[in-house]
């Protein structure tokens, strides 16, 4: 059996994972733009809103990723992304990345729930085996909360991508299976307002 992933809006009590389109560039461009934000991504910070849209366009045009809007359901204000990627039907797993929030909202509960929902769904509707992160071995901060989540480390790609200015970067992997989901979901609950 294959896992089939398909476009959803996940809800949780401060959050809701919505399909990324161009609707959500405005609000994007808005919380998208402090270079600091993004020195662990791909990519730099958004320099205008048409860049932001192109940025859309590109995540969208992948194969083999889902990605979603994060917004703030109190406000119904977007806040920033994440997505799906490196979908694997055939082996029931996929990668959680692409993840990044507005300064306002980092550390704190939201991106919690954003792992929560996501985790959610990929082990208990979609069947997932195996889920997956990657981060850059600079971005402690990340491998951090990865850690107190309870997912695993697994090791470290070297000279895995090469990033912005041309930059070699290595990959730090981490990864939570479905044997450990009910822990790590616990661990998540457990952990609510603390990011």
């Amino acid at each position: 059996m294959s896992l089939r992933v398909t476009p959803v809006v996940l809800r949780g009590k401060e959050v809701r994972l919505e399909p990324l389109g161009l609707i959500h560039a405005q609000g994007l461009y808005n919380r998208g733009r402090v270079e600091a934000d993004w020195t662990h991504l791909p990519r730099s910070c958004f320099v205008d809103l048409a860049d932001t849209r192109h940025w859309i366009d590109e995540a969208l045009d992948v194969e083999g990723q889902l990605p979603f809007a994060i917004v703030e359901t109190a406000k119904d204000k977007v806040i920033g992304s994440t997505r799906y990627l490196n979908i694997r039907p055939e082996h029931r797993s996929l990668e959680i990345g692409w993840t990044w929030l507005g300064q306002n909202w980092q550390r704190t509960a939201i991106n919690t729930e954003t792992k929560l929902l996501l985790l959610s769904h990929a082990f208990e509707k979609l069947g997932c085996v195996r889920v997956e992160f990657k981060t850059d071995t600079r971005n402690e901060r990340s491998q951090r909360a990865l850690q107190r989540i309870g997912a695993t480390k697994e090791g470290v790609l070297r000279n895995h991508r090469i990033v912005q200015d041309e930059f070699v970067r290595d990959s730090v992997y981490f990864s939570v299976i479905s044997s450990e989901w009910l822990d790590v979901k616990e661990r998540l609950e457990r952990l609510g307002g603390r990011s």
